[in-house]
């Protein structure tokens, strides 16, 4: 067995190499006559290291998951799953690489690391839970920039995630939301439409400010607020997604949506055409 040669020890951070000894002869093998050695080369003083340049800041995502399920019986809607999965697991993944992710909902088994929070009141509707999830959200990325042992950016990301926990095609429809670029001056976010043409305002990437400041314009949090009372004064870019933004209602919705998983499973999961169509 052949066996590993012993690391060189590391040279600590800003210190100076040591000089590399001289060639003298061996003690037991005195060098020739005329022969002399050969002098170290000098020590090369070492060079400070360039400072990184800090990381850009993660958007946020917050994702709602506190609704009561009335048409299911009062199951817990994002616990429900499709082909091994839970529509919340298919949520977390969808926002994969977001920081932080806030689920707003009473906590439950997740894959991935998440914040929790709950709106107030509890169940108080999904504008509440939207003035839940941004104030989590700042006070986690308050608390890691105060951490400079965990902190990954310096400020905050100008832009949030919005997604519902009930979304078969959360993966798929989040991906349509990443290719469009950063928003624009004037635009106040982006959000999918269904077959229907129905804008769906909870799969969306929106302006943190402009976010902030619609919900802080209604009155008590949001409580019991629509979603398009909300955000009616801001300006939100629609795009197609045809059925990637079907989300599960009813117990008919969720069969339709294992059924069609299934069917796409079978055909080899295509990509859907809609991924590949302009988005901006």
């Amino acid at each position: 067995m052949t066996t590993a040669s012993p690391a060189e020890p590391a040279t600590p951070a800003g210190a100076t190499p040591a000089a590399t000894p001289a060639n003298t002869a061996s003690a037991a093998s005195p060098a020739p006559p005329g022969n002399t050695t050969t002098p170290a080369p000098p020590a090369t003083e070492a060079t400070e290291a360039t400072p990184a340049t800090p990381a850009t800041p993660a958007t946020p995502a917050i994702i709602l998951a506190g609704g009561r399920g009335s048409r299911l019986d009062g199951a817990a809607k994002p616990l429900l799953e499709i082909d091994g999965r839970t529509l919340l697991d298919r949520a977390v993944a969808a926002v994969a690489g977001c920081d932080p992710i806030i689920v707003v909902g009473p906590q439950a088994p997740v894959n991935g690391v998440v914040v929790w929070t709950r709106e107030t009141p509890e169940f108080g509707g999904p504008v509440a839970g939207i003035a839940a999830g941004l104030a989590a959200s700042t006070a986690a990325s308050t608390s890691s920039s105060t951490d400079t042992s965990t902190s990954t950016s310096t400020s905050t990301s100008t832009e949030v995630y919005v997604l519902a926990a009930d979304l078969p095609n959360a993966e798929e429809a989040v991906a349509l939301l990443r290719q469009h670029p950063p928003l624009a001056s004037g635009e106040d976010g982006i959000c999918l439409t269904d077959e229907s043409g129905r804008m769906q305002w909870l799969i969306g990437r929106y302006r943190t400010d402009a976010l902030r400041a619609a919900v802080s314009a209604l009155p008590d949090s949001g409580r019991d607020a629509s979603i398009r009372s909300l955000l009616a004064g801001l300006a939100i870019t629609s795009l197609s997604a045809g059925d990637l933004a079907t989300d599960v209602d009813t117990w008919d919705d969720l069969e339709r949506a294992r059924a069609t998983t299934q069917a796409r499973a079978s055909a080899g999961n295509p990509r859907s055409s809609a991924l590949d169509e302009e988005t901006t």
